[in-house]
């Protein structure tokens, strides 16, 4: 039987190659490509595993590791991903044992809403979800607009990599109470510290009488090797409720569109779920196309139900 264990900084370049290997016949279905699905950095996968190193785990089999998966804590929100073993190894258990060791760490604050989100067309992860007791949610969308190269600078809103660290802390502060408007606990510090600890983009905090009420935190460098990347990732958007209307989500977003073209995008992304349905037709309005669609899944009896809100909140639980 294979061992799972805690996955430490030596297992980076294994975990590497299992999840290239897991995920590349997928890949090469979705693009077309021929060629093998390139690594990840070893940037990312060591910046994934220091946001929450009790509950990254790999599957190890005659000293060989053959799966893999992240555990990610935001505050009062949990949920795992990646999650991958490889073709080989499939079907033996190992994947429910992975999940069983990411549920024990997320499970540590009873509180705490789980979930995941995975590809809707994926008959197996789907069961394999459900038969753990996750439940179905809403949809998670990719939203992708090109970038236009000719348009008039935006407002040069603060960045996080030009202040101090007492303006740091007390942006930390002010945003965990703002999203944690939206939902109870919520907490992205990690997400802001960790893409400035590692140069992996950029934070860019909208500013109301000297509090900060929002925030968009833009990835601006690949995570696999190889290709130049011309798109640029929101990784979170969100802005606090009594303070999210039209106005102010745009100038955010028309920031971070002005950073990503400075830094040579051609397009944006920006991932946002159907619960929040003001800020998904806003996007969509403003000229956002649907690219790719993940179902978000909640572990029975740490959710809500279904309902739709106003909030600006956009992420997704997939790493």
């Amino acid at each position: 039987m294979s061992l799972i264990r805690g996955m430490g900084p030596q297992d980076v370049d294994a975990v590497r190659e299992v999840d290239a290997a897991a995920f590349g016949a997928w890949w090469r279905k979705l693009t077309g490509a021929t060629e093998e699905l390139p690594l990840r950095t070893r940037t990312n996968v060591l910046a994934l595993r220091e946001k929450d190193p009790e509950g990254c785990f790999v599957a190890e089999e005659d000293g060989r590791v053959v799966g893999l998966i992240f555990s990610r804590t935001w505050g009062g929100v949990g949920w795992f991903g990646s999650f991958a073993v490889l073709p080989a190894y499939q079907g033996r258990g190992i994947g429910k044992r992975l999940i069983a060791a990411s549920l024990d760490y997320l499970r540590r604050d009873p509180g705490r809403l789980i979930g995941l989100e995975t590809m809707p067309a994926s008959a197996y992860n789907l069961g394999l979800y459900l038969r753990q007791g996750f439940q179905p949610r809403w949809l998670t969308f990719t939203l992708v607009r090109p970038l236009d190269q000719s348009a008039a600078g935006a407002a040069d809103l603060p960045r996080w990599s030009s202040v101090d660290a007492g303006t740091r802390e007390r942006w930390l502060d002010d945003l965990r109470e703002a999203t944690g408007q939206i939902q109870p606990g919520l907490d992205y510090s990690k997400e802001i510290v960790s893409t400035d600890r590692h140069g992996l983009g950029e934070t860019l905090v909208l500013t109301d009488g000297g509090r900060a009420v929002g925030m968009s935190l833009a990835w601006l460098v690949g995570v696999r090797e190889g290709a130049v990347e011309e798109l640029a990732r929101v990784q979170v958007l969100a802005l606090h409720p009594a303070h999210a209307d039209e106005a102010r989500l745009r100038t955010l977003l028309d920031a971070t569109e002005a950073l990503a073209r400075a830094h040579g995008k051609q397009r944006l992304a920006v991932s946002v779920n159907a619960r929040h349905a003001w800020a998904l037709e806003r996007l969509l309005g403003w000229g956002f196309r649907v690219e790719r669609a993940r179902v978000r899944m909640t572990l029975k009896g740490t959710g809500a139900g279904l309902s739709c809100d106003d909030a600006v909140e956009l992420s997704c639980w997939a790493g």
